[in-house]
């Protein structure tokens, strides 16, 4: 039996792929930071999603604000993930920090 870790923080980011990547491309990049945000303490669950025009959701959970915000500064530091960040259009991001309130599962 698992213990599942409440969140306690949602980190959304927003972005665009930058268009000199294909999709696959793009997608399977994105995947391989979960080899890295696998390491950060705090880390709960990371979910990526595409709205099949070019624009993703990357929903990251957290178990407190200090882990969430010391590993999106940390991560920067980080040679793959920096790596991977080259599919994104810089200009395109919109990073957000949320205390969660309510989760519900049935």
């Amino acid at each position: 039996m698992s213990v599942k870790t409440k969140p306690g923080v949602v980190e959304l980011v927003l972005f665009e792929v930058n268009p000199r990547y294909s999709k696959k491309d793009a997608e399977t990049a994105l995947a391989s930071l979960n080899d890295v945000l696998k390491l950060y303490y705090g880390f709960i669950e990371r979910t990526t999603a595409s709205n099949g025009e070019g624009k993703y959701a990357d929903i990251v959970y957290w178990s407190d604000m200090k882990s969430a915000k010391e590993a999106s500064t940390e991560i920067m530091k980080n040679e793959k993930a920096l790596e991977t960040f080259s599919v994104i259009k810089p200009e395109s991001v919109q990073m957000y920090h949320f205390d969660a309130f309510n989760q519900f599962e049935e």
